[in-house]
């Protein structure tokens, strides 16, 4: 099973593609997560490892322990699950159970609030499963918890996103970043 941000964007400063190759395992292509997500089951195998995907990446991928991952400074953590940084992933996140996989290429373009919302939305697929609405809720909560995400960046989130068109897996971004900001609002959250 594999998860990725999904068709966050579409058009103007790039297509976000949800399509990871583990050769030798499977194949698969994911409408994305920015995200759009979607857990899809390529074959009947085994899920590779953190460090099986990050053998497979290349040299340049690096595999970052668990409580070991910075983003602009700030410690980001999901649970005990490890992070593959892997410059050659065609989108900005992905997860294999019991790991995330992030671009740092990509991350690089844009701004600190997206960046760990993209980790926290992954994030969210580990603890919450495939479904893209429910893993954008728990990133905007927990970046309201934490007190990374405020307002203003959840604006920039919506801005990300809201270019994504729908499709039969996913919200339009416009749809989802409508839901993030009820989550966001939410009295119950603390």
């Amino acid at each position: 099973m594999v998860k990725s941000l999904g068709r966050l964007r579409s058009g103007g400063r790039g297509r976000v593609r949800a399509r990871l190759r583990f050769a030798g395992w499977f194949q698969i292509v994911v409408g994305g997560c920015a995200m759009g997500l979607a857990f899809v089951a390529a074959q009947a195998v085994a899920s590779p490892t953190a460090e099986e995907y990050a053998k497979h990446a290349g040299p340049e991928a690096k595999l970052v322990p668990y409580n070991q991952l910075l983003i602009d400074g700030r410690k980001m953590t999901c649970g005990k699950r490890p992070t593959v940084l892997d410059d050659k992933l065609d989108d900005y996140g992905a997860a294999y159970p019991g790991f995330l996989i992030l671009n740092p290429r990509l991350l690089n373009k844009v701004s600190p609030a997206v960046k760990l919302w993209i980790h926290a939305h992954e994030c969210g697929h580990q603890f919450r499963g495939p479904d893209e609405e429910t893993a954008d809720c728990f990133a905007v909560q927990r970046g309201r918890r934490q007190g990374w995400l405020t307002p203003e960046g959840l604006e920039e989130v919506c801005r990300f996103i809201s270019p994504a068109k729908g499709d039969s897996m996913h919200f339009s971004g416009s749809h989802r970043c409508e839901y993030m900001r009820k989550c966001y609002a939410d009295p119950k959250v603390r």
